[in-house]
């Protein structure tokens, strides 16, 4: 009895230190101001955002398309406002871009404010078109697909710009300027931002918003499950430049065990041809040799050049 009673102990302290690391977040920033509706995606998990929620590292955020508004604040400093229908990963994780990125822009509206000013870091922002390298103080950007649009709100913003030949180009934006990068890989620097940007810059952007964080200090917010995350709903991450879709390997193959997200995932291999490996790994001599017989499994037909990097 007494040393079922100690096993029992054993047991539970384990499944109380489980309990306490699952709900350790590493907070990296917090939703302050949320007006519409948006959603958070941990891991492999939907939730429905909420005021004061706290957003961890390589967590993705998005508001819908009625979305006015949804305002994070950094631990440390720093707001990010994100406008309708936007799409962003807090704290990537970015092969050569160091560990200073703040936020991965895949689409839509976004305004990076820094509280200290001349903050440098490897890349603060980063998107496909262009990677930001430094910022005295606040800018506004729009991005979608291969082209983005960038203003420089109220300080010089260094940019690295994807070329036409694909390769990142030096490209300062002084302050008041506005940077275009268009599909066909040109791009412009004008002295003010054209008139169709002025025009459909979120309204809310140009509000001065004092900092609501202290409000939820100390809070633990618990957000509502969303729903199953489907191939559709994930396609625009999967099919993102390789720097960012890799790191969904390991983060999404659970969701390769549904069987319709399976089939979308094979049906477009061409997008993503690394998740060929994680669908058909390579069988061993020894596995082949224990099933006598049996013909392996069919592969998706990907060119040499969907395999490329």
């Amino acid at each position: 009895m007494k040393r079922l009673s100690a096993r029992l102990v054993v047991i539970l302290a384990c499944a109380l230190a489980g309990a306490g690391a699952s709900h350790a977040r590493e907070r990296a920033a917090t939703i302050t101001i949320l007006d519409g509706q948006a959603t958070l995606i941990h891991a492999a998990t939907r939730l429905l955002a909420k005021e004061g929620a706290a957003i961890e590292a390589e967590d993705i955020v998005e508001t819908s398309s009625s979305s006015a508004l949804m305002r994070l604040e950094f631990d440390g400093g720093g707001t990010l406002d994100l406008g309708p229908a936007s799409r962003v990963m807090i704290r990537p994780q970015l092969a050569s871009a160091g560990n200073g990125v703040l936020v991965y822009v895949l689409e839509g509206w976004a305004k990076l404010t820094l509280d200290k000013p001349g903050e440098q870091g490897p890349v603060l922002l980063a998107c496909a078109p262009l990677d930001v390298t430094g910022l005295a103080r606040e800018l506004v950007v729009h991005v979608k697909g291969m082209e983005a649009e960038l203003f420089a709100e109220s300080a010089p913003v260094q940019t690295l710009v994807m070329n036409k030949a694909g390769k990142p180009e030096p490209t300062k934006v002084d302050k008041g300027a506005f940077l275009a990068r268009r599909a066909d890989g040109s791009v412009s620097v004008t002295p003010r931002p054209v008139p169709a940007f002025i025009q459909a810059v979120p309204r809310a952007f140009m509000d001065t918003l004092p900092s609501r964080l202290a409000l939820f200090k100390g809070k633990d917010i618990k957000l509502d499950a969303g729903g199953k995350l489907s191939y559709d709903e994930t396609q625009a991450w999967l099919n993102a430049e390789p720097r960012l879709r890799t790191r969904f390997l390991a983060r999404w193959k659970p969701l390769a065990q549904d069987e319709p997200f399976r089939r979308a995932l094979v049906a477009q291999m061409a997008l993503h041809p690394e998740w060929h490996k994680v669908l058909f790994p390579p069988q061993s001599a020894g596995q082949l040799a224990s099933q006598p017989g049996r013909k392996p499994a069919p592969h998706p037909v990907i060119s040499s050049e969907a395999l490329k990097p």
